[in-house]
């Protein structure tokens, strides 16, 4: 057997070198045995490891952590003993801490049950060198020892094999052996565009997206999640072993649900039970997830108040590179919304609706996935901008006769948006009125004079070319 890069030693050997505990351990080859039973993969993950000072039971634990095995272990604590393993084997590792005695390492998936194998247990009842001692001829008294194989009552301890029963623990995470033994076929990638996916229990598929639609998981999913549109949900005994990235819908994951990887969701909010294990990161940017403190008194009210301050900085620096870049259009925009502001508003309504009308329909051809998200990108873009002219147009009109600046106007209409917005009901109805009217002044304006309106022909004109009326 190799060792690299690792040191065990006894608590008797002090201080002694690691060649004098390979040595001590070489001289009880005999007793010293990890017999492995049940199926063992070929390779092992690699671990690294530091304990000082501790018993063999808590180095046995944190080897099972890192290797990811879940532990039975039916023997005794042991002798203290100090070990540091750099990317070693863990199965190595393993027979390295057990090199004390014999053992019976026997695995199901990642469940490990070690136990005393009948080696160790036997000399413990020491009837075969007892009889031994009173054949000596010159020690009268030795047949007093003897006496001691009342202690062959201790053969009781060959019930203690019935420790192995201990194993009865598998029962209680069958379901999860059963999980982790079944992954081991990939199963196949799902990809939905328009509809909805339900994967049942017992199922197992690799990498699962879904565009425009809703996901329920009962089965198993080797790979990633990626859920852009829709809800998601992963119910009790589901397990996830990659990420899980939403976007604009609401996440949930129920009790005995596990995810094994991060969990990132992206304008929506997430649902996680009480006995729902999510071993990655949670990145919520809607609502904390459920379970987890959130934030409380003085804390929250800053951070909600520093957030909405960030958010209008932005949307004025934004609106200031509009007015800088791109004035007249600016102006275009601010003239229909000052006319006609309910007809902006309704036009927003009806241009938003289509928008989402015609990114469903690109999203049910593979082809037409990546025009619908280039759109979704172009139209928050110019939502955004025609959201600055609503609120350069309200500034407008409140403090128009004190300056003519439209940067002035621009701070004025973000900083009402900013304090009307903390109002609960009302900051959401305000937001809403900006974003659609802004929204329909682009589609009263064709995108403030981007697109350029149809030229007729003059009447009488049979010619090729076109005259403006």
């Amino acid at each position: 057997m190799r060792f690299v890069s690792t040191r065990l030693f006894s608590s008797r050997l002090g201080a002694a070198s690691l060649g004098v505990a390979l040595g001590a351990s070489a001289t009880g080859a005999a007793m010293a045995e990890v017999t492995r039973k049940g199926s063992w993969p070929a390779v092992e993950p690699k671990v690294s490891i530091e304990v000082s000072s501790e018993p063999r039971n808590v180095a046995l634990k944190r080897l099972a952590e890192e290797a990811g095995w879940s532990l039975v272990l039916n023997a005794p604590p042991g002798d203290v003993v100090d070990l540091r393993v750099e990317d070693q084997r863990a199965d190595k590792v393993l027979e390295l801490l057990l090199s004390d005695g014999s053992y019976v390492a026997t695995r199901d998936g990642d469940l490990i049950a070690i136990t005393p194998s009948d080696k160790a247990l036997r000399p413990a009842s020491g009837p075969p060198p007892a009889p031994g001692l009173p054949q000596a001829p010159g020690l009268p008294r030795l047949p007093e020892p003897p006496q001691v194989p009342a202690a062959p009552q201790v053969p009781a301890l060959p019930q203690a094999p019935a420790l192995p029963q201990a194993p009865a623990a598998p029962e209680e995470v069958e379901e999860e052996d059963a999980e982790q033994d079944a992954p081991a076929s990939r199963g196949r990638d799902r990809f939905v565009t328009g509809g909805s996916l339900r994967i049942e229990k017992g199922e197992v598929v690799h990498d699962v997206s879904v565009v425009g639609g809703s996901l329920d998981v009962w089965g198993t999913v080797t790979g990633d999640i990626d859920v852009m549109g829709g809800s998601t949900h992963i119910h009790e005994g589901a397990r996830v072993r990659g990420d899980v990235s939403t976007v604009g819908g609401p996440l949930t994951v129920a009790d005995g649900a596990r995810v094994d990887g991060d969990v990132d969701v992206v304008g929506g909010p997430l649902h996680r039970g009480e006995r729902a294990r999510i071993k990655g990161d949670v990145n919520n940017e809607v609502t904390p997830a459920d379970g987890e403190p959130a934030a409380k008194g003085a804390t929250g009210l800053a951070r909600r108040a520093g957030s909405a301050v960030t958010r209008t900085a932005l949307l004025f620096a934004f609106g200031a590179i509009l007015l800088a870049l791109w004035p007249r259009r600016m102006e275009v925009l601010k003239v229909e919304i000052a006319a006609r502001p309910m007809r902006s508003f309704a036009l927003g309504v009806v241009g938003v609706l289509g928008a989402v009308a015609l990114a469903v329909a690109l999203c049910v051809t593979l082809i037409g996935v990546p025009f619908a998200v280039i759109g979704l990108l172009l139209a928050v873009v110019a939502v955004v901008a025609g959201g600055c002219a609503v609120l350069e147009t309200a500034g407008a009109g409140l403090f128009g006769h004190y300056t003519k600046n439209p940067y002035v106007h621009l701070a004025i209409g973000c900083l009402g948006l900013l304090l009307l917005g903390a109002i609960p009901y009302v900051g959401n109805a305000l937001h809403a009125a900006v974003t659609l009217i802004g929204a329909g002044s682009l589609v009263a304006t064709r995108l403030a004079g981007l697109i350029r309106p149809r030229q007729h022909r003059a009447e009488g004109s049979t010619g090729p070319y076109r005259t403006s009326p």
